[in-house]
């Protein structure tokens, strides 16, 4: 059996982690977001305009720009 996970395991992850949420979110999975941006160390979380649950969806310029930003990042920041 697999262990429940809990949010104090959040605070154990090594990886580097991008938080994605529309503004239009439901309130309770905002707050799901801001709890992993939150607890994660060096999480990045982004907020896309005029979008909500499905932001890729609804702006896949947007999304896919802050996607390769969060990429680009990670690579320069990585250890050779």
């Amino acid at each position: 059996r697999v262990p429940l996970p809990s949010i104090a395991q959040l605070s154990t992850l090594k990886v580097p982690t991008l938080v994605v949420i529309g503004d239009h979110e439901m309130p309770f999975i905002a707050a799901a977001a801001d709890t992993f941006a939150h607890r994660i160390p060096n999480a990045k979380k982004v907020v896309i305009p005029n979008a909500g649950h499905g932001a890729h969806f609804a702006q896949p310029l947007t999304f896919n720009s802050a996607l390769l930003d969060f990429f680009y990042a990670v690579e320069r920041t990585k250890k050779r």
